[in-house]
């Protein structure tokens, strides 16, 4: 893979508006067992999975190739196609 790994992160409504940003952009999200901290272009920060929708993964030079629904832990292609992670 080419190019700068980057995430869109959708957050609740909530969550959203505390950072002024639907989705949030990230250069680096690290999972944790009670959420995520996400790094972005105005610091890091951290969100409890209850705040999380979904996190999509892709780079700047590709489309985005995988998606995780962070609320349900499921991941899957972005042409809807479920995969089995175990």
């Amino acid at each position: 893979m080419t190019g700068t790994q980057s995430y869109a992160v959708y957050l609740t409504d909530e969550a959203s508006a505390a950072v002024d940003a639907d989705p949030l952009h990230a250069d680096a999200v690290d999972f944790y067992d009670s959420g995520v901290w996400v790094t972005h272009a105005d610091g890091r920060d951290f969100f409890p999975y209850e705040r999380v929708l979904r996190i999509r993964e892709g780079s700047e030079s590709e489309a985005t190739v995988e998606r995780r629904d962070a609320a349900s832990g499921t991941t899957g292609a972005v042409d809807e196609t479920e995969l089995d992670v175990e």
